[in-house]
């Protein structure tokens, strides 16, 4: 290592230092139990310890800690896929089908086949429209059109819009606000959490006829918040994908595990996701309505008397749900199925910067 390149890290690394010290301090109070032989001043190091270790994974104070990395060495520390990983590796092969799968006004529109729920975007609506749809369904879901991670999520009641109509409107029309039907999940799903849309997330890969659930996982709410995403406070736990069993104890963002859910009692361990064949094949389904949809992460919501609902799909899915709560690294594993599956990623940035020039 050249004495300017090491130089170059050494000043990063004393710039970085304080605002990591303050998001850790920030994130340890939500740890419930430090693990065993730890201080969170020892975590903290270890923390950077790994970060300097392992610079291309730009590795979270969240991965560190669900990922158990106090208890592995370098090598098994390697196995996992990081956020940015999982993203980097993707790019070549999704670059296409994000427009489709990020906006959510023409998600809905572009999988109408596969969404049964009312929905409503406010900018091209009026406030009459609006306060209408929100009478006819008593509550609905608010989000933002580019919004991931539940940010930005709303629920709002007839009740609570009453009197107000013009002035919310005006406000959510303005932020770009799409309007959802409130659903509620079926029995088996809502014992979690009634208060959520308790979702499965399902990873996908096609090519052609060709195509394969990597991974999947139940994500459900949590401290009576009406979101089910692990950055909102929810709780994740890992499925069979052969079967749709929950192989896992439930996890959230900070390492914390649940066997049961805190709020209700709830098992994870050994429960079965019902209609779990047609769910997947609704994956299948909906993966082959472009020709761009390679890798997805799939939200699939099963609806009181079993209805399936596709809620989102996802461009480049986060791989912690397939890796934290069972604790093995899947990095290999996924960098080989995308090369099986599509082939060298410079093949897909030649095509992509082909189609690039020819639309110029």
């Amino acid at each position: 290592m050249s004495n300017a390149y090491f130089g170059s890290m050494v000043l990063q690394s004393v710039a970085v230092y304080p605002r990591l010290r303050r998001r850790f301090k920030g994130y340890i109070k939500g740890v419930e139990e430090l693990p065993e032989g730890f201080t969170a001043n020892q975590l903290f190091f270890d923390y950077l310890k790994a970060r300097r270790q392992l610079p291309d994974k730009r590795l979270s104070l969240s991965e560190y800690m669900i990922f158990a990395f106090y208890r592995l060495n370098e090598q098994e520390r390697r196995e996992y896929l990081t956020d940015t990983e999982a993203t980097l590796l993707m790019r070549p092969y999704n670059a296409e089908s994000e427009p489709y799968l990020k906006d959510k006004v023409l998600f809905l529109r572009t999988f109408a086949d596969f969404i049964h729920r009312d929905w409503l975007y406010l900018p091209e609506s009026t406030a009459e429209d609006f306060a209408a749809f929100v009478r006819k369904h008593g509550s609905v879901a608010l989000k933002p059109p580019l919004s991931s991670w539940g940010i930005g999520f709303r629920k709002l009641t007839a009740g609570g819009l009453a009197g107000r109509e013009e002035e919310v409107f005006e406000e959510l029309s303005a932020g770009g606000y799409l309007a959802e039907e409130f659903l509620q999940s079926d029995p088996e799903l809502a014992k979690y959490h009634p208060e959520s849309l308790n979702t499965l997330r399902i990873i996908t890969f096609r090519n052609g006829e060709r195509f394969t659930v990597f991974g999947a996982g139940l994500r459900v709410g949590n401290h009576g918040l009406h979101v089910d995403n692990a950055h909102g406070g929810g709780i994740f736990c890992e499925l069979d994908p052969d079967t749709g069993r929950v192989i896992t104890d439930g996890l959230d963002e900070h390492g914390n595990s649940y066997p049961v859910h805190p709020m209700t009692g709830v098992p994870f361990r050994g429960q079965q996701i019902p209609h779990w064949p047609e769910i997947v094949e609704l994956c299948r389904r909906a993966s082959q309505t472009l020709p761009c949809l390679h890798v997805v992460g799939w939200d699939v919501a099963v609806l009181p008397g079993g209805e399936l609902e596709l809620i989102e799909g996802n461009h480049n899915p986060g791989m912690n749900i397939v890796q934290a709560p069972y604790k093995h690294g899947v990095r290999r594993k996924f960098a080989d199925l995308l090369l099986d599956f599509y082939g060298p990623p410079e093949l897909w940035e030649h095509k992509e910067a082909a189609a690039a020039a020819q639309a110029v």
